[in-house]
């Protein structure tokens, strides 16, 4: 059974330094009781023992408020002594006339205030029995009532003690409670607003950031470093709306290979891509409309990159445990989003800037600006490596006719039909640009004579056999002449291979159009 209140953690007054100047006082009671007072003592050995045994007691109970003891064996020590003490006290002191029964009020809210409810009263009824057996031998009638009145007010002192420090007790364990669940989340606004300023802080690596692999990778290591997340994706939608991770963690491992979502789990993130709010999912376990990245994940939310209203793509984060995330970790996801979303943009930005600094706007190829800087470091490469290189020159026959003839829109139609013709005629790694006016030029890297020449004809050919249209649907047949020449069969810099394809060209147009020759 419980003897003493748990008083380790309290908001109470810690009454011992108080409790120990109470019975300091009693103590220079007893003194001035010995030495000063005009009450004839019977037995002044009886008095020495008492003032000596509570002068240590007293020593002892001060030890204990300083850590020497334990404070509540000290407690239940002074209320044992004090049921030995007191009524000897009140025998030798005048029994029923003693006032020293004053002290067991003393005993009493000790008892009250450090022991349990059973053993406090326990010491009632003990603080009662001493009384009366210290007061047994002197007691009339005329002071039936005084005494009488004495235990009563034991009594209604006690339960008065009782019902205040148990309403203090419980009023104490809920302040307590509120403190705990006041410094939990003043601990758990810290931590938040510390992951606030390192999003900060990561968002601005990030906007610094002007390539959208990169912004990507940037973004599942803040996820996973600063978020900590048991698994997570980057989602994009390609050019036929269709879902595909851009970027996975998942199964403790970083997975960057492009891969479609599957069909299922498609509808889901269609419908968090055309709402405005986040979306979270306490438990995924029984959805059949969610692809797990982790076979243990219970708990999941999705949230949109979006910038100026425009879907960069979608976040997904999970956990393990059902209902995990709070409305903290959709705040701090949702910042990191907003944060990936205008990186996003302004990656797209920059890599739109610099292709209108090297592209055509026309025919969306590349400009003689870029060309001359690719020709020049494609024929370094290939004199250091001792490479084949091949230049074609393209351009359309009777072209200022056909402008005269049918518009300039129309000749703009045909300058865009056959940059796409000729993009179709060579590969991914071959620089296509266009030279200038309806002149077009192909670097062909690794490319020996032969093949060039191969390719030439290729693209005259489709040409020729192309139907173009003009502005008014007219049917247009163009022709092209191409002039190539190769590296290191002819020509020692990048000015002089232009020069030599340059002259093919022109001998191709002398000598009747429509045709490839080679220089």
């Amino acid at each position: 059974m419980k003897l003493f209140f748990n008083r380790n953690k309290t908001l109470l007054p810690r009454v011992d330094k108080i409790y120990l100047i109470a019975r300091g006082m009693v103590l220079l009671s007893l003194i001035w009781l010995m030495f000063f007072s005009k009450f004839v003592l019977t037995d002044d050995t009886f008095f020495q023992i008492i003032i000596g045994t509570y002068t240590a007691h007293l020593i002892l109970f001060y030890l204990s408020t300083e850590g020497k003891f334990d404070i509540k064996l000290a407690y239940l020590s002074t209320i044992i002594y004090d049921l030995v003490l007191i009524p000897l006290l009140i025998m030798y002191t005048g029994e029923v006339h003693s006032s020293y029964f004053l002290l067991f009020f003393l005993t009493i809210s000790v008892a009250a205030y450090v022991l349990t409810n059973f053993f406090s009263f326990s010491v009632l009824v003990l603080v009662s029995a001493g009384y009366f057996l210290a007061i047994s031998q002197s007691i009339v009638m005329n002071k039936v009532l005084n005494v009488t009145l004495n235990v009563g007010f034991f009594w209604v002192y006690y339960f008065a003690i009782v019902y205040a420090s148990e309403f203090m007790h419980k009023s104490e364990k809920r302040l307590l409670k509120l403190l705990d669940t006041l410094n939990l989340r003043t601990s758990e606004l810290e931590k938040y607003q510390a992951h606030l300023e390192m999003i900060f802080e990561n968002s601005r690596v990030l906007a610094a950031i002007l390539d959208s692999d990169s912004v990507v990778s940037e973004l599942m290591n803040l996820l996973g470093n600063l978020l900590h997340y048991e698994g997570y994706t980057v989602v994009f939608k390609d050019a036929n709306n269709n879902f595909y991770y851009r970027a996975r963690f998942q199964n403790k491992q970083y997975n960057y290979q492009i891969e479609a979502v599957p069909q299922y789990a498609a509808d889901l993130l269609d419908k968090v891509a055309r709402q405005n709010n986040a979306v979270v999912i306490k438990d995924v376990s029984n959805r059949e409309d969610y692809a797990k990245l982790n076979s243990n994940s219970r708990s999941v939310m999705i949230v949109r990159i979006v910038a100026h209203d425009d879907l960069r793509g979608i976040i997904i984060a999970e956990a393990s445990k059902a209902g995990y995330f709070k409305d903290k970790d959709l705040q701090m996801l949702t910042a990191v989003a907003h944060s990936a979303a205008l990186a996003l943009e302004n990656a797209e930005l920059h890599k739109q800037t610099e292709e209108l600094t090297i592209t055509d706007a026309l025919t969306s190829t590349f400009n003689y600006r870029y060309f001359a800087q690719k020709l020049e470091e494609e024929k370094l490469r290939a004199s250091r490596y001792a490479l084949a290189l091949s230049l074609i020159m393209i351009d359309i026959d009777y072209f200022k006719k056909l402008n005269d003839t049918y518009g300039h829109e129309s000749g703009n139609r045909v300058l865009e039909g056959l940059s796409e013709i000729i993009k179709e005629c060579i590969r991914d790694v071959d620089i296509f640009a266009r030279y200038g006016g309806e002149e077009f030029a192909v670097i062909l890297p690794q490319t020996p004579l032969k093949d060039a020449l191969v390719i030439g004809e290729r693209i005259r050919f489709r040409v020729s056999e192309h139907k173009f249209e003009s502005v008014k649907g007219e049917i247009l047949k163009v022709t092209v002449s191409v002039g190539l020449t190769s590296y290191p069969e002819n020509g020692h810099s990048h000015e002089e291979l232009v020069s030599l394809a340059d002259q093919a060209l022109y001998r191709a147009k002398d000598e009747g159009r429509n045709l490839v020759c080679t220089n």
